[in-house]
């Protein structure tokens, strides 16, 4: 059975917000999804209401069930330094740094958010797969026997604040000076006698911060965000599934077994290397020996697809269909949708897709839903790029 991350009733805004009436009178896939063993609901009451509370105000996403794997000993920086595409081991300490690791044939394994809190230990937040087992492995060939992996996912629990209002919100629970991190960096805090991580970090293109403590403590943050609540005068909801791949599509990221095939999520044909969804630019090429470096050299400039970003004007399911344009009179493939969601601030459908790259200069497409052709816009970039999200110290107002 699924279980209910530790911030769900608190953040659920149903008239019954108890799990167990959540889990009765909804399906899964239709109202929720598993993430790596525990419920994570398409939204607690409102999808169009959570999304525009990120992007006009702040909302927290229940991050708890993210896998977590404590990297620690004297052969972490050396271990992590050959599993990932770029060097990690000399980033300075309390900063976190997004990362992709890759199989010897140069298709992604998984990507994830790295901690780095000394030379000594890290913590590293992939998919939902436990890669312990998988390092073990690799440090064993490499003969690296001062480093030791630990999953520790029910160990931390975790809360993103997320939008413009988020440092304002994040302060106001007693963390001083949070506005002055950098993006990426992190800090530990004393909060209600325990340590509590606050990472300016958050997967929503916007403003925002992600607070991680043991799972005992999750009342205890829920209950002085309630007060934070009424002291500012501010909802701060909780925000599902339906709102954060609208605002994580809109700033254009990819998600591992969404964009690209993962060993959970092994769709035939599906498997994509770095350069292949936009993430070439976290893959060091200069660097030392890692796994999958000579295989990416070569494919840098022999890969099969580019990653494009969709528009179209209809509210429609896009999902796996595909992308179609008249070649010598012939109507043609030209690659597939791998995700996609009402953007309620853009107002149109938009999403990520796989475009073979002898296509890469195609601006349009057609996508035939039900029997009906529509016009697809074909772009790069991300869709939205909000000043704030960098911005430091971050605004208080």
């Amino acid at each position: 059975m699924l279980k209910e991350s530790p911030f769900f009733e608190f953040l659920n805004r149903r008239k019954n917000p108890s799990f167990s009436q959540f889990l009765k009178t909804t399906e899964q896939d239709e109202g929720y999804i598993d993430w790596n063993g525990s419920v994570l609901p398409h939204n607690y009451g409102d999808t169009e209401f959570e999304y525009r509370s990120v992007r006009g105000s702040c909302a927290c996403f229940d991050v708890s069930p993210m896998r977590k794997i404590r990297v620690q000993g004297k052969d972490a920086g050396s271990f992590l330094d050959y599993l990932l595409t770029r060097p990690v081991s000399q980033i300075a300490s309390m900063r976190g740094v997004y990362v992709i690791f890759c199989n010897e044939d140069g298709t992604l394994k998984d990507d994830a958010i790295l901690y780095k809190f000394n030379d000594e230990d890290y913590l590293i937040l992939p998919s939902d797969i436990d890669h312990s087992p998988y390092f073990y492995e690799i440090a064993g060939q490499r003969n690296l026997d001062q480093v030791s992996f630990s999953e520790c996912t029910a160990s931390l629990a975790g809360l993103a604040i997320q939008g413009p209002q988020s440092a304002r919100v994040t302060r106001s629970l007693g963390f001083d000076d949070v506005e002055y991190l950098e993006p990426y960096q992190f800090r530990e805090y004393e909060f209600a006698g325990t340590r509590c991580i606050v990472a300016r970090m958050g997967f929503t293109a916007d403003l925002g911060y992600e607070l991680w403590l043991p799972p005992e403590f999750s009342r205890n943050l829920a209950s002085a965000l309630q007060k934070t609540r009424k002291s500012l005068n501010l909802e701060v909801p909780g925000y599902g599934l339906g709102a954060l791949e609208a605002c994580r599509i809109e700033g254009g990221f990819v998600v591992a077994g969404w964009d690209f095939a993962t060993e959970l999520d092994n769709t035939p044909d599906f498997e994509r290397n770095p350069f292949e969804v936009g993430l070439g630019w976290a893959v060091d090429l200069d660097a030392g020996e890692f796994i999958g470096k000579a295989a990416l050299k070569a494919l840098r400039q022999a890969s099969t697809y580019v990653i494009r970003r969709i528009t179209v004007d209809t509210d429609v399911p896009l999902e796996g269909h595909e992308l179609l344009t008249e070649v010598d009179g012939v109507e043609t493939s030209i690659g597939s949708v791998n995700c996609a969601s009402w953007s309620f601030g853009l107002e149109r459908m938009i999403g990520n897709a796989s475009i073979r790259k002898a296509h890469m200069s195609a601006t349009e497409a057609t996508v035939v839903v039900e029997g009906e052709p529509l016009t697809v816009q074909l772009t790069k970039g991300a869709y939205v790029n909000f000043e704030r999200r960098n911005q430091v110290p971050a605004p208080l107002d």
